[in-house]
């Protein structure tokens, strides 16, 4: 403005003064130029959230909810001209890149600490650690205090604790260069000096780290994300284990801990997002270690009356997942002290093996499930458990589970049904169907098994009315799809032309088997062949139930709040329980 209004009252464009002022423009564009990363780090503050700050080569900061983004930094990069230039000028050859993916000597860590306004953290893709504790006033740069790191590594994450202002974890991610090395760093001390908690993460393949993240409730625990999965600390970094219950192998790029619902989240490249419950986790406190065992609270659980789906859909693959609100979820913790003490008892209350006895035992390796009353419960029928007890309102017990007395967090799951209703002796009528419908079984079966289908498979599925499959040997038949019983994932082609080819877990395979026997009955006649009692046992109703925890001389109890979403179609026999 300055230069035209010079230029408007005369003075000539190579007037000192103007040239002047041109020097000073070009330089000040210079100096604000921005680099922008691929995966440009932004925040809201957490202290005011109408400051909002980015970084590309220099962190930018609004106090307007976004609107008049001004530096706050200098380039806080090496800003190597031949890289830059590179890299935003000259990538892809004879075809330049110009989608920015490949800009380099940027800011690709950014984060602010929830306990000090002020307090940011920036760390570039050049290797370069900063802090300013006056809102970008004064930056300090803390580069050169992390032993072991080779120069110019990626700075992946910075992570300020949420416990003690001078302490914040760093992660380098130096793949780039083939080296696939877990770097993960605290400091104590604002920054004066770091130590690696890389510790037992485990090295040799491509284990370099993307992510650490400090749980804010538990000062103790610790996650990181790496190129391959998962891992948790419960000692602050001493020790890491697997993280990967029901996890793929794969790339774990970000983790954000839910504050409310106190869920670990997990983005992953190319799988999606994963959510797992932390609570227990959380709740792992020095003092409950010290005590040796404890029964966590267990979160509101809820019954969805949206039934389940499955089986009617025959393609490729047929994706599910596990219908929410089938079961309430109860995790407890049995210190090593404790365990101990009930293997010990447990070993003093069985008879000594000897000989043939003794071999047999020694081999049998897989532990039966353990049963209660409503059929298959939790845990194993072989070695110590802990009984789980669970009571209505009035105090009455609805019912009894067992559970592993291992050292560990263990987690069992009611499935909101009391005590199944004693069985009827069966009449002549009952015994001449199922007579009946064991006959048309083996039929079924010799012409299916003729036809080409699995032999495996149908003797299993059939078997269930000839009484020749059990409950639970029926029900293992459910962990993956197709029809002969090989690879579940395989491609099969045309799949949607195959009979008994659909449904996870050779539900398809199921229904049309039960179609042929009981063309008329269906699941209703499979049902009547399992029935061991009177019935299912009935669905409690929503309501505060208590649990109880008992391991050796140890109680523990804890409430359980059951909800209710939706309604439900309750069968004659349930009604009639209730």
């Amino acid at each position: 403005d300055t230069i035209v209004t010079l230029m408007s009252e005369g003075v000539d464009e190579n007037d000192s003064r103007i040239q002047s002022l041109r020097e000073r423009a070009s330089a000040d564009s210079a100096a604000h130029y921005m680099r922008w990363n691929w995966n440009t780090p932004f925040f809201q503050s957490i202290h005011d959230r109408s400051h909002f700050y980015a970084a590309g080569n220099m962190v930018v900061k609004s106090t307007n909810w976004g609107d008049g983004l001004k530096p706050i930094s200098p380039d806080l990069s090496y800003n190597d001209r031949e890289k830059v230039k590179i890299s935003t000028e000259t990538t892809g050859g004879i075809t330049p890149d110009v989608t920015g993916a490949e800009t380099y000597a940027t800011i690709v860590s950014l984060a602010e600490s929830p306990l000090q306004p002020g307090m940011i953290f920036a760390g570039t893709d050049d290797g370069r650690v900063w802090l300013t504790r006056d809102d970008g006033g004064e930056w300090t740069e803390l580069t050169d205090r992390f032993d072991g790191v080779p120069p110019n590594s990626y700075v992946s994450r910075i992570e300020p604790s949420h416990f003690d202002t001078e302490r914040f974890y760093v992660t380098f991610d130096n793949h780039r260069i083939n080296d696939f090395t877990p770097y993960v760093y605290v400091t104590e001390n604002g920054g004066r000096n770091f130590r690696s908690i890389a510790s037992t993460l485990p090295t040799g393949s491509v284990d370099f780290v993307h992510v650490v993240r400090e749980d804010p409730r538990n000062e103790n625990l610790l996650f990181v994300g790496t190129d391959v999965g998962a891992y948790v600390s419960t000692d602050r970094g001493s020790s890491w284990q697997r993280f990967m219950e029901g996890l793929p192998a794969v790339p774990v790029h970000d983790l954000e801990i839910h504050p409310r619902d106190r869920e670990l989240i997990a983005a992953t490249h190319g799988r999606s997002i994963w959510i797992v419950d932390i609570a227990p986790l959380q709740d792992l406190t020095d003092q409950v270690m010290a005590d040796g065992a404890a029964l966590f609270e267990p979160r509101p659980a809820f019954q969805f009356g949206t039934p389940p789906r499955g089986g009617e859909f025959y393609a490729q693959t047929y994706f599910e997942r596990p219908t929410p609100g089938s079961n309430a979820e109860i995790s407890y913790f049995i210190g090593e002290e404790l365990a101990a003490e009930l293997q010990a008892a447990f070993t003093d209350s069985q008879p000594e093996p000897s000989g043939e006895r003794q071999q047999a035992q020694q081999g049998a390796q897989r532990p039966a499930m353990a049963q209660g009353p409503s059929g298959a419960r939790q845990g194993t029928a072989r070695g110590p458990q802990v009984e789980i007890i669970v009571k209505d309102s009035e105090g009455e017990v609805v019912d009894t589970m067992q559970g592993s007395a291992e050292a560990g967090i263990h987690t069992v799951r009611w499935n909101y049904r009391g005590p199944a209703p004693e069985a009827a002796e069966p009449g002549p009528y009952e015994k001449q169907e199922k007579e009946e419908l064991s006959d048309r079984a083996k039929v079924v079966a010799d012409s299916l098994v003729e036809a080409g289908w699995d032999e495996n498979t149908v003797r299993r599925l059939t078997g269930a009315y000839t009484g020749e499959t059990s409950a639970a040997a029926f029900m293992r038949g459910f962990g993956g799809g197709g029809r002969a019983g090989g690879d579940p994932e395989a491609f099969q082609e045309r799949p949607a032309e195959q009979m008994g080819g659909g449904g996870r877990g050779n539900y398809g395979q199921m229904r049309e088997i039960a179609d042929l026997i009981a063309p008329d009955q269906g699941f209703r006649a499979l049902r009547a062949m399992f029935r061991g009692g009177g019935g299912q046992a009935p669905l409690m109703d929503p309501g505060v139930y208590t649990i109880t925890l008992k391991a050796g001389d140890r109680t523990f109890t804890q409430t359980l709040v059951v909800e209710r979403v939706g309604t439900f179609a309750v069968s004659p026999a349930e009604s009639q329980s209730k």
